[in-house]
């Protein structure tokens, strides 16, 4: 790494229709209006914004309530994914992804339970 120039690791979403398309409860959950100019609206985005929502009180008692243990799981997944990243641990975060997924796919389905639309 050089004095101006850092060589950084990282995780970024490829393609933000790939989001709305697998966790569209998610999406309306986190955004009113999900393509706001200017701000990305990844997955990171998506567990960020969720974890935000649920501590200013901002998500519907009940669904927060139903919700609240899959989103800190997720927000959990997405800190030890960046720690590894910045750890230089590709493969560890790649693993962690995967997970990542799989609790926003747990969330998703409590969020598309049809007492929460």
């Amino acid at each position: 790494m050089g004095n101006v120039l850092q060589i950084r690791v990282m995780a970024r979403t490829y393609d933000e229709a790939e989001v709305e398309k697998k966790w569209p409860y998610l999406v309306e959950t986190a955004w009113e209006e999900p393509h706001v100019e200017g701000r990305p609206h990844g997955v990171v985005e998506l567990v960020e914004d969720l974890k935000d929502r649920l501590e200013l009180g901002m998500i519907p008692d009940e669904k927060a309530e139903a919700m609240a243990d899959s989103i800190r799981k997720a927000f959990d997944l997405k800190l030890r994914m960046e720690k590894a990243l910045g750890d230089w641990k590709a493969s560890e975060a790649n693993t962690i992804s995967y997970d990542l997924e799989d609790e926003l796919s747990v969330a998703e389905k409590i969020a598309s339970k049809r007492k929460f639309r």
